[in-house]
C-alpha cells in the first residue's frame, strides 16, 4: 500500500424518501452507453472530473451535507444504467442510497495525482452510483472537494453548472438555484419518446443521410505503419502564446474562439492526410432553452461537418469553419441506433472537442501585441505522451481550459498517421499559430503546417 492510500479513510453519506423513477435512456445516454460498453475496461477515459476548493470556513459535516443535498437535487447523480430484457437501455432514478465518500489526510502527490487516482476505474453501474466524491485535508481541515462522474450522467456543460452550485453551496448559499424548474433526464427521455421527439429525429436523421451522400468521411484511409507499439499515443500542452495568437486571429476576423480551433484541426487533418476537405465529428450540448442550460445531465451527441481547406489562407479556413461549427448543430439530438443504420460510426476517424464552455471562451478578450504573443512561449508546457490501449479514433484534438490559457491535447493512432508522437503536432500547431500572426498568414494554410511540422522534426528529432 503507497502512502497516499494509506492516509485515506471513508464515511458515507446516505439519502431517502425521494421519488424513484425508470426509463428509458436519454437518446445521448444510450449513445454514451454503447460506447462505455465498447471500450471497457479502457471506459474511464470517459469520465467527467471535477473539484472544488472548499473554503476555510467549511466543517467536514457541512460538506458531507452538500453533497446530500446535490444527490437528493439532481437525479442524474443517483441513477444506475441497466440493459431491460427487451434489449431497450435503461435508467433508474433511486429513491435511496448511499455513497461512500473517500477522506484523504495531508495526501502525497498531487490534487491531479487524487482526482485522477479517484477517475481510473470503470464505475459498475450494477452497484455503484454514476457519482465519486473524495475530501483532500491539508493541514487537518477540508480543503478540496473532488467528484468523478460517468459521462451517462453528465457532459462537459453540465460539468460546468456542478462546479457553480458546488462552489456556492459550500460558500453558504444553499438554496442556490432552488427556485428554478428542473430539466430531469427522466422528464428529457419521455419528451424524446413523444410525437414531436419522433419527428425531431426523423428531421436529424434525413440530415445526416444527404451529408453522407456528399462528404467521404474517412480521413485516413491508408495505413502508413503496419503496426506500432504503442500504437494510440496522447498528450497536451498548455500554450498561453498559442491562446493568445488565437484571440487576435479570432477578433481578426470577427469569429468566435472556438471556430478557429476547428480551423486548426481541419487545417491539421488536412496536412497530414492529404485530403483537401477535411471530415471532423464534433460533441455537441444543444442547450437552447433555460432548462437545458441549467440540465445536470448529458445531453451531447457527435455531430458532423465538413471544411474544405485545399489551398486556402488559414483566415478563409477560419470563416468556413465558423459557418461548418454552426451546421453542424443541426447534426445533433438524433437515435444512435438509427444513424447506425445508414453508416458505420468506423468510417468517422477525426474528431474535434472544445470542452472550455463556450460562453466563457467567446468572451472578448484583451489583445496583446505581437511581440508580447511570442514571449509567451517560454510558459508553454508540453507533457509526456500517454500511452493508450485502444482508441477508435485515428486523429484526436481536444481544446480543454488550463489556468488561464487553453490547454489543447492531441490523441494519433501511429499506424495512419505519419509523425511519430502527438507532441510533434502540437509543438507545430504552437509554431503555426504564432506564424499567422505575420506575412505567412497570406500562404495556404497546409503549407505552412506542413513548414513548422517538419521544423519541429528537424529541431527535435521528433521526440521520439
Amino acid at each position: 500500500m503507497n502512502a497516499a492510500a494509506a492516509s485515506a479513510t471513508s464515511t458515507t453519506v446516505r439519502f431517502s424518501g425521494l421519488a424513484g423513477a425508470v426509463a428509458p435512456m436519454t437518446w445521448s445516454q444510450f449513445g454514451m452507453w454503447g460506447a462505455v460498453k465498447k471500450f471497457r475496461p479502457y471506459d474511464t477515459y470517459l469520465n467527467v472530473s471535477l473539484r472544488v476548493e472548499i473554503p476555510s470556513a467549511c466543517s467536514l459535516d457541512d460538506v458531507l451535507s452538500v453533497i446530500r443535498d446535490m444527490l437528493v437535487k439532481h437525479e442524474a447523480l443517483r441513477t444506475r444504467y441497466f440493459d431491460s430484457d427487451d434489449g431497450i437501455g435503461r435508467q433508474e432514478v433511486a429513491e435511496s442510497g448511499e455513497v461512500e465518500v473517500l477522506l484523504e489526510h495531508d495526501t502525497e502527490g498531487s490534487l491531479d495525482h487524487s482526482i485522477n487516482r479517484l477517475a481510473d476505474r470503470s464505475f459498475d453501474f450494477d452497484s455503484e452510483f454514476p457519482a465519486r466524491f473524495s475530501v483532500r485535508h491539508v493541514e487537518g481541515r477540508p480543503a478540496w472537494l473532488l467528484v468523478v462522474v460517468s459521462h451517462l450522467s453528465i457532459d462537459g456543460l453540465a460539468r460546468n453548472r456542478l462546479i457553480e452550485e458546488f462552489t456556492a453551496r459550500l460558500a453558504g448559499d444553499h438554496r442556490y438555484g432552488d427556485g428554478q424548474a428542473l430539466l430531469t433526464p427522466v422528464s428529457k427521455a419521455l419528451e424524446e419518446s413523444s410525437p414531436s421527439g419522433v419527428l425531431r429525429n426523423e428531421r436529424t436523421i434525413t440530415r445526416w443521410q444527404r451529408f453522407l451522400e456528399r462528404v467521404d468521411v474517412t480521413n485516413f484511409a491508408k495505413r502508413v505503419h503496419d503496426e506500432r507499439e504503442p500504437r494510440w499515443l496522447r498528450a497536451s500542452m498548455f500554450s498561453p502564446a498559442l491562446g493568445s495568437a488565437f484571440d487576435r486571429i479570432a477578433d481578426r476576423n470577427q469569429v468566435t474562439s472556438p471556430a478557429v480551433y476547428v480551423a486548426l484541426s481541419a487545417t491539421a487533418v488536412s496536412a497530414l492526410s492529404g485530403h483537401a476537405t477535411s471530415a471532423l465529428r464534433c460533441m455537441i450540448s444543444n442547450r437552447f432553452t433555460a432548462g437545458e442550460k441549467r440540465y445536470i445531465g448529458n445531453l451531447s451527441q457527435a455531430c458532423a461537418f465538413d471544411v474544405r481547406v485545399a489551398d486556402a489562407v488559414f483566415d478563409e479556413v477560419v470563416q468556413r469553419s465558423m459557418v461548418a461549427s454552426i451546421r453542424g448543430y443541426s447534426m445533433g439530438r438524433y437515435r444512435i441506433d438509427e444513424l447506425e443504420k445508414i453508416v458505420d460510426p468506423a468510417k468517422f476517424d477525426a474528431m474535434h472537442n472544445d470542452f472550455r464552455d463556450a460562453a466563457a471562451s467567446s468572451q472578448p478578450q484583451q489583445l496583446l501585441a505581437v511581440p508580447e504573443i511570442r514571449s509567451l512561449r517560454s510558459q508553454t508546457v508540453i507533457e509526456p505522451p500517454q500511452r493508450l490501449q485502444y482508441y477508435d479514433d485515428k486523429f484526436h484534438m481536444e481544446v480543454r481550459q488550463g489556468a488561464g490559457a487553453p490547454a489543447p491535447a492531441v490523441m494519433i493512432d501511429r499506424c495512419y498517421i505519419p509523425v511519430a508522437e502527438p507532441r510533434v503536432i502540437l509543438l507545430a500547431m504552437e509554431a503555426f499559430a504564432l506564424a499567422m500572426l505575420s506575412d505567412s498568414r497570406h500562404l495556404p494554410a497546409v503549407d505552412v503546417f506542413k513548414a513548422t511540422l517538419a521544423e519541429v522534426v528537424e529541431t527535435d528529432g521528433g521526440l521520439s
